[in-house]
């Protein structure tokens, strides 16, 4: 009677799983954290959930992002009522302060309508791996749904970033270099003092990193699985926050951001009243990524807020006598944005709509022919025809971002996709030099493409 009774329990309970299982099978969807900008809210909102639509995709259903790029079925894909995204809860909606958007929001997809919805367009596809292994997949795209909206938040502070400072310069009086008084020098401090946009910034990422971040059980569970957590902790109005992110090439792309300080701080124009300078003079700045606060491997951003002191610059302005005679007092604005970002990167070059940019960060140190493969494989911020710079490209890049501080480039060689000799031409970023080189060299990376 035991025996009976134990076997339809244990047949009970196998039914009940099978029902778990297809109810499961029924509809099976996955969340996913995405970022996007627009110039509207609505435009913000669909750049976002075509990212989720993009990221499922490549995760669950087929790597042929070429797929996506018809216009008919990109738009249906991108829309709530298709029933591709199920739900989507909105975790940061900002307007920035050129007037366009940005929004940070987890959209729930479900992949089987995905699934259905692009073989009913007769478009065949390759399911990638058993659908068994959701939760672990779940894992990979979160990851990658991270890299992205992190790389998406540092291109969008980047203009916002450039106009967070107004300046005042201060003139002493002037020192004579010579017995004859013919040659003189006039000692000038600039001051760099946060405005609102700068308050801006620092909620925008905090909003980000807060919609991103693992949480305490996630943080045990990653741990518990041997996988790495990177703390990043953000001090800002006399309060510090931590947030834990999943993958290096995230914190990656924060520390471009805080590289760009220096270059943010100095945007600035002097003015004598018979010609003007660009940013000059020895910076004391204030330590934007600070690590004192931080023992573990990982970040840690220290904003300011509106009305602080960012930096001092000085320098001594020699003049001759005939100079000073026609001067009418120093002056001192902002230049504005001069560096931009968009089309997926920060602009290198451009000229009648048409130019170059640089991906956020580097993908690494590896040999030629691994760099060629990897920039020919990245899909970066929606666009996927990234590819290794040629030497002349390569060199612009240093000489338009490197030179000024943007790009967050290292002080070390890269890689080009010219050949010389049964080699590739490099070029070494702390001073510019070209040469070739074999290619099982492991250097830099960085992906550019041309729009």
């Amino acid at each position: 009677m035991k025996s009976i009774f134990k076997s339809i329990i244990i047949t009970g309970l196998f039914v009940f799983l099978q029902q778990i299982v297809f109810a499961q099978d029924a509809d099976k969807t996955v969340a996913i954290t995405v970022s996007g900008s627009g110039k509207t809210q609505d435009d913000a909102k669909q750049s976002a959930l075509r990212s989720a639509i993009e990221q499922a995709f490549g995760a669950f259903i087929s790597s042929k992002t070429e797929i996506l790029n018809d216009q008919v079925v990109a738009d249906q894909m991108s829309s709530v009522t298709s029933g591709n995204i199920k739900s989507f809860d909105l975790l940061n909606e900002s307007q920035l302060p050129d007037g366009s958007w940005g929004v940070t929001l987890k959209a729930i997809v479900s992949v089987d309508k995905l699934t259905s919805f692009v073989e009913a367009k007769g478009i065949a596809i390759e399911i990638k791996g058993g659908m068994f292994a959701l939760n672990i997949k779940q894992q990979l795209l979160n990851e990658q749904g991270e890299i992205k909206a992190v790389s998406e938040m540092v291109g969008l502070l980047h203009e916002p970033m450039q106009i967070s400072f107004d300046y005042v310069i201060k003139s002493s009086d002037p020192k004579s270099l010579d017995a004859e008084s013919r040659n003189w020098v006039i000692p000038l401090v600039v001051t760099a003092t946060t405005n609102e946009n700068i308050d801006f910034c620092a909620n925008y990422c905090i909003k980000t990193l807060e919609a991103l971040s693992l949480s305490s059980e996630e943080v045990t569970s990653y741990k518990s699985l041997n996988k790495a957590v990177f703390p990043v902790v953000i001090i800002y109005n006399w309060v510090t926050k931590t947030f834990y992110l999943r993958k290096q090439s995230s914190i990656n792309a924060l520390i471009t951001l805080t590289s760009q300080w220096a270059y943010y701080t100095r945007l600035f124009t002097v003015q004598s009243g018979m010609d003007k300078s660009n940013g000059n003079g020895v910076g004391k700045i204030h330590k934007f990524m600070d690590h004192r606060y931080l023992k573990t491997d990982g970040i840690t951003i220290n904003f300011l807020t509106i009305g602080k002191q960012a930096a001092t610059f000085t320098w001594q302005d020699k003049r001759t006598l005939a100079q000073i005679e026609q001067m009418t007092g120093y002056t001192v604005k902002p230049r504005g944005v001069v560096s931009q970002y968009k089309h997926g990167g920060f602009v290198v070059f451009e000229e009648n709509g048409h130019g170059l940019v640089a991906a956020i960060t580097d993908l690494g140190n590896m040999d030629w022919n691994s760099a060629k493969t990897a920039c020919d494989e990245l899909i970066l911020n929606g666009y996927s025809d990234w590819h290794l710079p040629a030497k002349e490209e390569l060199n612009a890049l240093f000489v338009n971002l490197k030179q000024v501080g943007v790009g967050g480039f290292e002080n070390y060689y890269y890689w080009s996709s010219t050949e010389g000799n049964d080699r590739a031409w490099i070029q070494n970023f702390s001073n510019g030099d070209q040469h070739v080189n074999p290619g099982y060299s492991k250097i830099n990376v960085r992906a550019v493409r041309t729009f």
